[in-house]
């Protein structure tokens, strides 16, 4: 393996993790769940409670 294709495979990993932020989550990142529409409308996590936004479910209640 050569030094060029090192750099390509970091250079493919920045390129999927910036396509990656800009995409809406489709899984929870605590537990790979997938993600539910709740009764707002909302993504949440059946799972844990995880809202998108690093937020829980009934976090407005607290």
């Amino acid at each position: 393996m050569s030094w060029q294709q090192l750099v390509d495979i970091v250079r493919e990993g920045v390129a999927e993790a910036a396509a990656e932020q800009t995409e809406p989550p489709t899984a929870c990142p605590n537990d790979g769940e997938p993600l539910r529409t709740g009764p707002d409308g909302g993504l949440y996590c059946a799972w844990d409670g995880w809202r998108p936004g690093d937020r829980y479910v009934g976090d407005q209640l607290r």
